[in-house]
């Protein structure tokens, strides 16, 4: 008798902590954000509001331009679009950072900004049904602010403009 009221007890028990997990699902990756900006500077301009958004826009360690290109008016980097949390304690889950691909391609009187999604994405199911991750929803809503962020730098007179 005492056997049998352990061993059930015993099953409650890991069934208790199994419901408490969550699944992990791995989620298709979205589509690249583009945008193209018309304004009224040159190339050489362009090519330089470029690389001063990049360097302001980019204020995380680990976002870095890593490539650039004058002629061709290509200005490339890894941006952290999502920042992770590293987590010291054993009942909160760390979470991983985010990177995404952001092109820019300039030439006279245009710009165009590209973001990919990050590699890896994932949406996670917690015992309620609700979500956690980086979802492409959360994806779309944080390239959309960096485009219009973009955007309005782009269509700014720069003192560059009139050398």
């Amino acid at each position: 008798m005492k056997k049998s009221i352990k061993v059930s007890a015993l099953f409650l028990i890991i069934t208790v902590f199994m419901s408490c997990g969550s699944s992990r699902v791995a989620i298709a990756t979205p589509d690249i954000e583009i945008k193209n900006i018309e304004n009224k500077s040159d190339k050489n301009s362009n090519f330089i509001k470029a690389n001063e958004w990049m360097v302001q826009s980019f204020n995380n360690a680990e976002s870095v331009i890593q490539f650039k290109d004058k002629d061709a008016g290509i200005v490339k980097g890894k941006y952290a679009i999502k920042e992770g949390y590293t987590s010291t304690s054993a009942y909160v889950m760390s979470t991983p950072t985010y990177f995404s691909i952001i092109t820019l391609r300039v030439k006279d009187n245009a710009a165009r900004i590209e973001i990919s999604a990050p590699s890896g994405m994932y949406t996670q199911k917690d015992i309620y049904g609700g979500e956690m991750g980086f979802t492409k929803e959360m994806f779309i809503i944080e390239a959309k602010k960096i485009i219009q962020k973009f955007e309005v730098y782009m269509k700014k007179k720069s003192s560059n403009d009139n050398w």
